[in-house]
């Protein structure tokens, strides 16, 4: 083989690559298969100038910036695609509401007008001539889509018997455009409560009052049924009045929880017929605990030595304490099927 070898060929490049290998005790490479081949690398390796390793040293950073780069591209990319998957999923997300039903949780800030927003189609209605709509304040809107706008909670459909007899497809019509809006585009589980007022003017009218509540279980909407149109005047006055009050109907519901036994005690009896204060205050003197006042009050003679109780208020205590607690339940018959 002749000595003057050309420095940049492929042997000379492999043991530069080899030596920097050891250098930085990395394995060795694989063994040429070609004999030839190696010893002209072993001859080469002696007579290589130091110039041909920083050669191979920059061709080794130019390989790595190149996968890095590559690596770099493909992170991206990926990381562009969660971003659109994960766009993509809010924006589904925006569509499905997972409350459970029943728990409908009433939001704080609302929408309102200050006064109702009545539809143009309504004009001429014998309902706005009511007394009580005389005394609340409204106004036609042609933007709205149902018939009575109270606020963004709260929204009437109005109806008549007779029309719906003549023209049964109106109700669907009006549903369908309900679809359509933004701000209804799911029926269910929102927290809209859209009622179907309907206004009796016919007679017989329990096959129509029955299709109507199917249809109003099919597509979320309460049916609330008036025999004037006075009385369906009302309701929409009273919506308007009340329409704040919605989350306080737990409160007014539940009570306020007296935390003072005696005072819980005092407002329990004084419900009983002819039962005052001073009547209860003598019975926890002498009783000392409501389980002992309706024990002894069960009894014929138990609170007869109570000063202030009379014959009357006997027989009241004992017809509370001692009546069947669920009215015409037959207790009796209860007890022989044990």
């Amino acid at each position: 083989m002749p000595d003057d070898i050309d420095q940049s060929s492929f042997a000379s490049i492999l043991e530069g690559v080899r030596k920097m290998r050891e250098s930085y005790d990395a394995p060795n490479p694989p063994p040429a298969t070609n004999s030839s081949k190696s010893g002209v690398s072993e001859q080469l390796g002696s007579n290589q100038p130091s110039e041909q390793p920083q050669v191979t040293k920059e061709v080794q950073p130019q390989q790595s910036q190149a996968s890095t780069a590559q690596s770099r591209t493909e992170t991206s990319s990926s990381e562009g695609r969660n971003t659109l998957n994960t766009t993509g999923q809010i924006q589904k997300n925006r569509h499905r509401t997972n409350r459970p039903v029943g728990s409908r949780r009433i939001r704080d800030n609302v929408q309102t007008y200050t006064a109702v927003q009545v539809a143009n189609s309504q004009k001429g209605n014998p309902l706005l001539e009511s007394p009580s709509m005389k005394l609340t304040s409204w106004a036609y809107n042609s933007q709205i889509l149902l018939d009575y706008y109270i606020n963004a909670t709260l929204q009437v459909l109005f109806l008549l018997l007779k029309y719906h007899k003549l023209r049964p497809e109106y109700v669907w019509r009006r549903i369908e455009k309900m679809k359509g809006s933004s701000i209804v585009e799911e029926l269910q589980n929102d927290e809209v409560l859209r009622v179907l007022l309907v206004v009796v003017d016919i007679d017989l009218p329990q096959d129509s009052i029955r299709s109507l509540l199917s249809i109003c279980m099919r597509h979320d909407l309460l049916i609330v049924v008036a025999w004037l149109f006075e009385e369906a005047g009302n309701y929409i006055a009273y919506f308007k009045l009340n329409e704040m009050a919605r989350s306080k109907v737990d409160l007014s519901i539940q009570g306020l929880k007296k935390e003072d036994y005696n005072l819980t005690i005092v407002s329990l009896l004084t419900t009983v017929r002819a039962v005052n204060k001073t009547d209860v205050a003598n019975l926890l003197a002498n009783c000392k605990s409501f389980k002992r006042i309706v024990a002894q009050a069960s009894e014929n003679d138990g609170l007869a030595q109570i000063q202030g109780l009379g014959e009357r208020k006997l027989l009241n205590l004992r017809a509370a304490f001692t009546e069947p607690f669920i009215f015409n339940k037959d207790y009796d018959a209860d007890k022989t099927e044990v």
